[in-house]
């Protein structure tokens, strides 16, 4: 008994519930196949969600469409057989025109989910019709409407196809252009969708837009694909630059990937490169993630997967239609609780209008008419992806005009979501027309032109003058004024050669020109009345000095400096002779003065020798020379003064890269000659630093210097000058051995020479002796430079006052109160020497006088 009395109640309550059914005509496109189970979720959903009223149920009856009219036949065949109250469909617009007209008649709603087509806009023929469609071509006229009057366009350009464009949006911009005094349309360029690329440039069509706009709106097709040819021929007639803006609205999204990335295109990056900074205006509900949402949403309903993104995109447009229509039929329901409210069709789509819900294609906005305003979004196509920079907002405008005038009923509001992302030069928007004109003829280019011309003639100017000064510098370069013709120079023979002079210094007699080891090394000459020091050598060919050398050897001509000898010039290529000329220093080498033991030299002359070589190479670093190349003792010479003087800095570099090519080798007038030869290059190399012995000993020739090789040598040259000793003179090694070890200190151990002991009358500042063996570390960077090498040894070596009738006093630092060199200093000791000289006399004769006056006092 009690289950016959649920039952009776089941059996009651489903006689109580209305069924209301849905005319739902499919088309005949397997892609889409599965709108029927789209609409039986969305009717479970309102149910689930308690937006349909309990008593109320939705039954839905799918039948075709869109073959043959089958469509319209099957409408009639829902309403009159199975009482259908609603239609969903059909997608396609020659039937759904149609059946539009026929809902009117029926008083049934149909809501389209497919077609936004503008046939269907006048609602005295279609007043039971509305629209959930993502976009519509009217709507996207009006978003890129807005779009322009954003940027302040006022004059565009716009390309559509020759055929079939009137489903398009630019159809309908035009419209609102034709209307409206906020933009004009300059040029419409129509092009044939199917064109190729080169017939595009061919006809001359993208010429005519070059000089007509600068704002073009281009929309061949449905999809963005449909404008690849059209940007292809835009790449090459190169009208991409920045003044340039293609707006490309897209009105369906027949796939989910970009023209470019197509596997089966080839040239993939120039189209990529095409479309790069075009400006897209698609709708919101092609949304990524709204469409991956609803997929899969239908997955999980259904058991299985859309067909396409196409399929996905019709089926969220299809559930929001139903869903508009739940909605209506609630609130029809709330306001009359009629079971039967579903019959009033017109009633039914008056709560369609006017209203805004969250449907899967986003926020559907439903204005006045029942049509559904979409929101936009305007993108950049960068870098191949999508960028946005505005949306454009859908909202209802006023009503109160909208229902007096039917204007201002929808509007899109824009917000810019990126700013200065325009390729111009600050981010700004380009104008619509350049400030020249689209050709140009807005300006008078006469000054620029007048400008440019004077610019470039003296651009030309300075190059012509710059290639004669550099020419002219060459020819002087070229003259060689360094060069010194042989018949001028006239060899002196030594033995017979006594114009020699003497000078005592601390009691001991010495030669103007001493019969020195370095005065015998080299032979003398005479040119034009300059007495000379001559290095001769033999020439096997011809030779020729090579840029570099030639600008070396000019700079060393103009060399001047108190402690750098004077190089005069060379002879070569005449007679087969090398010759290189010095002036002549009387007092020869500072080495045959310093270990000479029969001179005594005080500390003022050792200190006056350090100070005079540290000058002279900090003149040769400073200068364009920039190193000596062989620095040792043997190369300072001293002058009648006692300055000394570097000498062969450089030369020795240019003989060894010509002694290494075999283009000269030296002259040997004794067979003893060689010998000593070798003896005196040893003595030399021994003062050279590690890395240029290594090269000396692999090649036997003298590589090119380095300022830190040249402080390694300065800092044995102030170490022979100050201690009168050679270096490593406590070795009791050959010189062959000696400098094999000097070369490879870091396989042998480093050697340095060692400091004699400190004694009262010969120890140094402690500093100098630092200093100097910082000249001998082993990695040349560490060395210090001749800048700091001069600051102690000024610092640290000071001369004596010389007392003229007494002894000298060494001390660790010595003063002298007078200055100048060291021979103003010893005219100064002379002129004091005579004045005491005197006094003494005096003295003496008085005490002379007093002691013979004394001595006749005692006879007397």
């Amino acid at each position: 008994m009690k289950y016959l009395l649920i039952l009776l109640h089941l059996t009651i309550v489903s006689i109580q519930k209305r069924i209301i059914r849905i005319g739902h005509l499919l088309p005949a496109n397997p892609i889409i196949a599965n709108e029927a189970d789209v609409l039986r979720i969305c009717a479970d959903d309102l149910h689930k969600r308690n937006i349909l009223p309990p008593n109320l149920t939705m039954e839905v009856i799918t039948m075709e469409s869109c073959n043959d009219f089958s469509g319209v036949e099957n409408a009639a065949y829902l309403h009159y057989m199975h009482n259908a109250t609603v239609y969903f469909g059909p997608g396609c617009n020659d039937e759904i025109v149609i059946i539009s007209r026929l809902a009117k008649r029926w008083n049934v709603p149909i809501i389209a989910h497919l077609s936004g087509d503008d046939t269907l806009a006048d609602k005295t023929i279609f007043s039971t019709l509305g629209t959930v469609a993502l976009t519509s071509a009217i709507e996207m006229a009006r978003a890129t409407f807005t779009y322009l009057k954003l940027n302040n366009w006022k004059m565009i350009g716009i390309v559509r196809p020759t055929v079939h464009f009137d489903g398009l949006s630019i159809h309908s911009l035009l419209q609102l252009a034709k209307n409206s005094i906020a933009v004009s349309i300059n040029i419409i360029i129509e092009i044939d969708p199917f064109a190729s690329v080169d017939e595009i440039l061919k006809s001359g069509k993208l010429e005519i837009l070059r000089t007509s706009a600068r704002i073009i709106v281009v929309e061949l097709g449905l999809d963005l694909s449909a404008c690849i040819n059209f940007m292809l021929a835009v790449l090459k007639a190169n009208m991409k630059n920045a003044e340039y803006v293609y707006i490309l609205p897209w009105l369906s999204h027949i796939v989910d990937y970009f023209p470019w990335e197509v596997i089966k295109i080839k040239d993939n990056h120039l189209i990529k490169q095409a479309y790069e900074n075009a400006i897209v205006i698609t709708a919101q509900g092609y949304d990524h993630k709204l469409v991956q949402h609803f997929a899969h949403k239908f997955s999980k309903e259904t058991g299985h997967m859309a067909s396409s993104h196409y399929a996905i995109l019709v089926y969220m447009s299809l559930y929001d239609a139903l869903f508009l229509y739940g909605l209506a039929l609630r609130d029809a329901y709330d306001i009359t609780g009629d079971d039967h409210i579903n019959n009033n069709g017109s009633l039914i789509w008056k709560k369609m209008t006017n209203r805004q819900f969250l449907g899967m294609t986003g926020q559907v906005l439903i204005d006045n008419e029942a049509v559904r305003i979409p929101s936009y979004i305007t993108y950049q196509l960068y870098n191949g992806s999508l960028r946005t920079v505005v949306e454009l907002e859908a909202k209802l405008g006023d009503p109160e005009k909208c229902s007096l005038k039917g204007e201002e009923c929808s509007l899109h509001v824009p917000h810019e979501i990126l700013m200065n992302y325009w390729l111009t030069a600050n981010g700004e928007p380009p104008f619509d027309m350049p400030s020249c004109g689209y050709d140009g003829s807005l300006c008078d280019y006469t000054k620029y032109i007048l400008a440019g011309a004077s610019a470039i003639l003296s651009l030309l100017t300075i190059i012509i003058g710059y290639f004669l000064y550099m020419k002219g510098k060459e020819r002087r370069l070229y003259d060689m004024t360094w060069r010194i013709a042989r018949e001028s120079v006239r060899l002196l023979d030594l033995a017979t050669d006594h114009t020699g002079k003497s000078v005592e210094v601390n009691g001991s007699i010495i030669s103007n020109e001493s019969n020195t080891s370095q005065m015998l090394s080299m032979e003398r000459a005479i040119c034009n009345g300059v007495k000379l020091s001559v290095r001769r050598y033999h020439q096997t060919r011809n030779i020729t000095f090579p840029k570099n050398e030639l600008q070396i050897l000019k700079q060393l001509k103009m060399l001047e400096n108190e402690n750098l000898n004077k190089f005069y010039g060379i002879c070569f290529n005449q007679q087969n002779e090398l010759l290189i000329l010095w002036t002549y220093v009387t007092r020869g080498s500072l080495g045959d003065i310093i270990f000479n033991n029969e001179m005594k030299l005080n500390r003022n002359f050792l200190v006056s020798f350090a100070k005079d070589v540290v000058k002279g190479i900090f003149f040769l670093h400073s200068s364009p020379i920039q190193y000596h190349g062989l620095l040792c003792l043997q190369n300072c010479l001293v002058d009648s003064h006692w300055t000394v003087k570097l000498t062969d800095f450089y030369t020795e570099v240019i003989v060894a890269e010509k002694l290494l090519h075999n283009e000269i080798r030296k002259i040997f007038k004794k067979v003893d000659d060689k010998d000593d030869d070798n003896i005196q290059i040893s003595r030399k190399y021994i003062q050279q630093a590690p890395e240029i012995l290594q090269i000396i000993l692999k090649t036997k020739f003298l590589p090119h210097g380095s300022q830190a090789a040249d402080i390694y040598s300065l800092g044995m040259v102030l170490y022979q000058i100050l201690f009168r000793l050679e270096p490593f003179h406590e070795l009791s090694i050959s010189t062959k051995k000696l400098l094999i070890k000097l070369a490879n200190s870091i396989e042998e151990g480093c050697i340095r020479p060692t400091f004699p002991s400190a004694n009262n009358d010969s120890s140094y500042n402690l500093q100098l002796i630092s200093t100097i063996e910082a000249c001998w570390l082993e990695i040349p960077q560490m060395r210090p430079n001749i800048k700091k090498v001069k600051e102690v040894i000024n610092a640290t070596l000071k001369t004596t006052d010389i007392d003229p009738l007494g002894d000298i006093d060494l001390t660790n630092t010595y003063y002298f109160r007078g200055s100048g060199s060291l021979l103003d200093q010893m005219m100064e000791m002379m002129n004091e020497y005579t004045v005491n000289l005197e006094v003494m006399v005096k003295s003496r004769t008085a005490l002379l006088e007093e002691a013979q006056q004394q001595a006749d006092r005692l006879l007397y």
